[in-house]
């Protein structure tokens, strides 16, 4: 198992990706993970407001960190399914807030929602998303994304 007073420090340590897109991790526990993400004009729509694209991947980053702190060492995880639901536009300049929690944790598959609010409070977008747990011998030689050992 992970020691807890490691969680936060582990999640927060991304790959390249959510950097890219200016999300962060705020809050870390084997039944939550928090994040927040600034709404830049690069990551906007032609509407002026913040990028669907922009809303699912900030999701799947929370969803994805969220396995990656329940896996077994050996283990990886990966997306499989995805489902948004968009309530209300996100400004360019505020900071979307995400909190994502388990709805199911089993052997094989995690599903996880994250609601996005926006800085009003108002809830943006509700992500649920189904992660698959793989073993090394199901994908081939583990890459570095493996699950720190425990």
């Amino acid at each position: 198992m992970i020691d807890p007073s490691d969680l936060e420090a582990i999640a927060r340590a991304q790959p390249p990706f959510p950097h890219h897109i200016g999300a962060r991790i705020t809050s870390a526990t084997l039944e939550r993970v928090e994040g927040e993400m600034v709404v830049t004009p690069e990551l906007g729509n032609r509407n002026g407001v913040l990028h669907g694209g922009a809303i699912m991947a900030f999701a799947d980053n929370l969803a994805g960190t969220a396995s990656f702190l329940n896996l077994k060492s050996g283990q990886s995880t990966t997306t499989v399914e995805s489902k948004t639901n968009f309530f209300r536009a996100v400004p360019i300049g505020e900071v979307l807030r995400g909190v994502c929690e388990p709805l199911h944790r089993g052997r094989r598959t995690m599903v996880w929602q994250s609601t996005l609010t926006r800085a009003d409070g108002k809830v943006a977008a509700i992500v649920i998303q189904t992660q698959m747990t793989l073993e090394d011998n199901d994908r081939g030689p583990v890459t570095g994304t493996e699950a720190p050992a425990r």
